[in-house]
């Protein structure tokens, strides 16, 4: 049986996953749970930042899936950074200034449509932001990571920048899913993952998925 490790991304809960959640054929696990067992060895699916708190942990990964996932959210290039990190301000000052409000249009505009009751410490929020600013290394984990055209808080252009010269990583992009796709889209997120990520394959491959 598949342990399954789900790790939700920067304003979210693990109300994130209830769409996909029941189409994975495995033991649910979070990533936020108290006394995770380090012992087992998982398949771990993060969202944004989730992929990342995934890919600097130091638990067991058979493979990993990034749901719009990123290593260095600012991207290397001088002008991405500069850009990206403007706009890691402006979120910041905005999540100080009216932290549920903010949640609430982020979460809106990433096309997650559900009410989130579970309360998020500023002192978290900050402190996952700051993680946005840095650069972080692949674990080595052989990778999936699955990213959308229209996505503009993680574009393909991030995502080919931190994971396109990886090996072990396998990148698919999808023409429509904002910034939620286990959210909008979770019979093809489930379809993909045992397919794509657990092959036997390791090259590097970087494939359109069809419109929906």
């Amino acid at each position: 049986m598949i342990n399954y490790l789900l790790a939700h991304g920067f304003g979210f809960t693990n109300d994130y996953w209830r769409n996909l959640v029941p189409l994975l054929d495995g033991e649910i696990h979070f990533f936020d749970e108290l006394n995770l067992d380090k012992s087992k060895t998982y398949v771990g699916i993060g969202h944004s930042l989730g992929f990342l708190k995934l890919n600097n942990s130091e638990l067991k990964f058979e493979a990993l899936v990034a749901l719009q996932g990123f290593l260095n959210y600012c991207g290397s290039l001088d002008r991405m950074q500069k850009v990206r990190k403007i706009a890691l301000q402006k979120v910041r000052n905005k999540i100080i200034e009216n932290k549920n409000e903010s949640l609430r249009q982020f979460r809106s505009f990433c096309g997650y449509a559900d009410n989130v009751t579970t309360d998020i410490p500023l002192s978290t929020l900050l402190a996952e932001l700051e993680m946005m600013e840095h650069s972080y290394k692949h674990c080595g984990v052989k990778t999936l990571v699955i990213g959308s055209s229209d996505d503009v808080i993680v574009p393909m252009s991030v995502i080919n920048d931190n994971f396109s010269n990886l090996k072990d990583v396998t990148i698919l992009q999808l023409n429509t899913g904002r910034h939620a796709l286990g959210y909008l889209h979770p019979v093809l997120i489930a379809e993909n993952i045992p397919s794509s990520c657990l092959s036997s394959s390791s090259a590097l491959s970087h494939t359109h998925m069809p419109s929906l």
